[in-house]
C-alpha cells in the first residue's frame, strides 16, 4: 500500500459538496468523482479520499488537497505519480466532471492531508455595481452580470462602500473569538472557536480585456481575501457577509468589533449569508521541511512498470 498526494482544482457548482453521503449517487460529491476515478486503476481495495479541506455545495477550489491509499494489483509494483494524474484527469473529463487533478506524488505513511497542512487561504470575489446603476437591488442585480461570472462570484448594489469593507477587513486581523460567525459549535464544543487570522484583504481586480462581454462595463471586481491555519463552518462566507453589511451601512464599524469581543450568533441576524458560488479555496499550506520534500526524488526510487 503506498500513498498518494493530490492536488486538485474544481469548479463546484454541480456539486454537492466534498463529502459522499448515503442515499445520495456518489458522483455529484467532490469525493466520489475522485474515488470513482481512482477506481479506474483496478485496485486491491476501494479507494477512500482523505481531504485537507471540505468545502461546501457550489463553493469552488484553486487548489484542494487530498491523500489517498493505492494497493497496485501486482506485488511490489507502484503507480508512477505521472500515470495516476494522467488517469484520472481522463476519467474525470471523460465523465463530464469539472475537476482537474494538477499534482500527484508519494508521500510517506505518516502525512496526512488534513493534519499537516499550516494554513489555507480563501478567495471571495464580488461584482459591485458601478455607481451609474443605482436603482437596482440585490433581486434585480443578475440583469447586469457578465454571462461567464453567473455562479463564479455575488453581485451587490453600487452603494456598497468599499473603504468600509476595507476596514472591516482590517479588523478581522489577529486573534479573534469567531463564535458568533459560525453554528454547530454546541453540537461539536471540541471546535475552538478562536482563530488567528493572519491574513485579510479587500482589493479591486484590473479590468478583463481579453473577454469582450459588454456587461463588464456594469461592474467592478472584487476579491475578499482571508488566511487562516483553519477556519469554523462557514466562518468565511460571515465574515464576507458581515463586511458587505457594514459596507451597505446596514451595521456599524462598531457592532462588526463588538461581534468579535462579545461572540453571540444572533447579532447576525442583519446580516446576509452570501452565496457559496462567490467562495474559492485559494490555498493550502504545507511545512516546507516536512515529509513533501520526498516528492523531489522519491520517483527516483521508483522501476518504471508496463503495469504501473
Amino acid at each position: 500500500m503506498v500513498r498518494y498526494f493530490l492536488r486538485i482544482s474544481y469548479i463546484g457548482t454541480k456539486y454537492r459538496g466534498i463529502q459522499k453521503q448515503k442515499g445520495v449517487p456518489d458522483d455529484v460529491f467532490i469525493q466520489g468523482a475522485i474515488e470513482g476515478a481512482l477506481s479506474t486503476l483496478n485496485l486491491l481495495k476501494h479507494p477512500h479520499a482523505h481531504f485537507s479541506s471540505r468545502t461546501d455545495k457550489g463553493v469552488h477550489a484553486l487548489m484542494n488537497t487530498l491523500h489517498v491509499d493505492l494497493e497496485h494489483p501486482i506485488s511490489d509494483e507502484v503507480f508512477l505519480p505521472h500515470y495516476v494524474k494522467q488517469k484520472l484527469n481522463n476519467h474525470l473529463a471523460k465523465n463530464e466532471h469539472d475537476i482537474i487533478v494538477t499534482n500527484a506524488c508519494i508521500v510517506p505513511d505518516t502525512f496526512h492531508a488534513r493534519f499537516c497542512a499550516r494554513k489555507r487561504s480563501y478567495y471571495y470575489r464580488l461584482a459591485v455595481l458601478k455607481p451609474e446603476i443605482s436603482d437596482a437591488t440585490f433581486q434585480t442585480c443578475l440583469q447586469y452580470l457578465p454571462v461567464f461570472e453567473m455562479n463564479r462570484c455575488h453581485i451587490v448594489p453600487s452603494e456598497l462602500n468599499t473603504s468600509i469593507v476595507k476596514r472591516v477587513a482590517d479588523i478581522y486581523r489577529g486573534e479573534h473569538d469567531f463564535s458568533g460567525f459560525t453554528k454547530y459549535l454546541k453540537k461539536d464544543p471540541w471546535r475552538n472557536p478562536i482563530k488567528i487570522i493572519e491574513e485579510c484583504d479587500f482589493y479591486e481586480l484590473p479590468c478583463y480585456k481579453s473577454i469582450g462581454d459588454p456587461q463588464y462595463s456594469n461592474i467592478s471586481m472584487w476579491e475578499f481575501y482571508v488566511k487562516s491555519k483553519a477556519f469554523l463552518y462557514h466562518q468565511v462566507r460571515k465574515m464576507v457577509g458581515v463586511a458587505i453589511a457594514a459596507g451597505l451601512g446596514h451595521i456599524s464599524l462598531t457592532k462588526v468589533e463588538s461581534m468579535l469581543e462579545d461572540p453571540n450568533p444572533n447579532k447576525f441576524s442583519r446580516c446576509h449569508l452570501p452565496p457559496p458560488w462567490g467562495l474559492y479555496l485559494a490555498n493550502i499550506e504545507y511545512d516546507r521541511k516536512g515529509p513533501l520534500l520526498l516528492l523531489k526524488f522519491v520517483s527516483h526510487l521508483l522501476i518504471f512498470s508496463p503495469h504501473s
